[in-house]
């Protein structure tokens, strides 16, 4: 038996000028897309969070994340927050990778330089956008280039 796909959640209506023309159209949404008001509502599947970084071996040092954002080694103020900002790094990278709770001390040149990447863009970049100019901030190419190789594959892609 071949099932119909439920109606459409919204409606278009078309706003014409005085010569009939078209010149904008507005989405009214109508309500979740559920065939009937006696249909359970859609639940979307809960995601569990990723696991805190705190307490693991780091990947980089305080040290090196100074060297590289050009932090004076005898400047202090902000090692926590750089320190913070290796943990969520390396979260981010192990979920990038889809590599969770694999990334060490000994992980290869390539990850502990986009960590130092992404340390240093989210360092200088502490907003998503430039308020002067409205620029939206991406992750640096050089980041995506160097965990490239490295991220596990399943066999369903």
């Amino acid at each position: 038996m071949n099932r119909l796909p439920p109606r459409l959640p919204h409606v278009r209506i078309a706003l014409h000028d005085q010569n009939d023309f078209i010149t904008n159209q507005a989405t009214v949404l109508l309500g979740d897309g559920r065939d009937d008001v006696t249909d359970p509502p859609v639940v979307p599947p809960s995601v569990p969070l990723s696991p805190s970084a705190g307490g693991r071996e780091a990947v980089v040092t305080l040290d090196e994340i100074k060297m590289h954002c050009r932090i004076e080694p005898d400047q202090t103020v902000e090692d926590s927050y750089l320190l913070s900002l290796e943990m969520a790094a390396h979260i981010h990278i192990e979920n990038d990778l889809r590599r969770p709770n694999q990334l060490d001390a000994s992980a290869p040149e390539n990850i502990k330089l986009a960590m130092l990447v992404l340390i240093a863009h989210w360092y200088r970049n502490r907003e998503a956008v430039d308020i002067v100019t409205g620029s939206v901030d991406t992750v640096p190419l050089a980041y995506s280039a160097l965990l490239s190789t490295e991220r596990e594959y399943s066999a369903d892609y």
